[in-house]
């Protein structure tokens, strides 16, 4: 399984117990959509590498996962901050009025109407999504966030935006 096949579930956050178990962070919209997993992919070192569920507890705050072969505290110790992926066609169906961020790749952005730029990749550095959107030349990052982006047009691939006053400024002196 490569990559490219798959989308980012979450990431392993710390070891829960001595037995193996791991907090996951979801980064999803509907956890409990994952609640009969059955297997995740683990980034280890730039592979993807296949871990079987044993054990799976979600409740509204936390998700802990007891993989099959990981027995003990030491074990699970290595796969903290790791990256959990799934292949692009577990993706749960989609609600009325979402979208999968990866799906934003190529869409137009319209700030008040104007044409911003061209999203050329999704970044998730930290647990905020950013678009990095082809503004002149220069990469722009721009945060995924409702008070942002406040209306995508899935067929027409248009994002319309509302940036922060002096966002430009940040880029560009004295540019909007």
């Amino acid at each position: 399984m490569y990559k490219d096949e798959c989308y980012q579930l979450g990431h392993i956050t710390k070891t829960h117990g001595l037995k193996g178990m791991v907090k996951i962070e979801l980064d999803v919209d509907h956890p409990n959509d994952y609640s009969k997993l059955e297997s995740v992919f683990v980034e280890k070192s730039g592979n993807l590498i296949p871990f079987f569920i044993k054990k799976i507890l979600m409740n509204s705050t936390k998700t802990l996962i007891h993989f099959e072969e990981v027995d003990h505290i030491d074990r699970a110790k290595d796969l903290v901050g790791q990256v959990l992926y799934l292949p692009l066609n577990q993706l749960p169906k989609l609600r009325e009025g979402e979208y999968f961020f990866h799906d934003l790749i190529n869409f137009k952005v319209l700030h008040l109407g104007k044409l911003l730029g061209t999203i050329v990749q999704i970044y998730q550095p930290s647990s905020q999504y950013l678009a990095a959107v082809l503004h002149r030349g220069q990469e722009l990052l721009i945060p995924i966030e409702k008070a942002i982006f406040k209306r995508v047009n899935l067929t027409k691939k248009e994002a319309h935006i509302e940036l922060p006053h002096g966002f430009m400024e940040i880029y560009f002196d004295n540019e909007n």
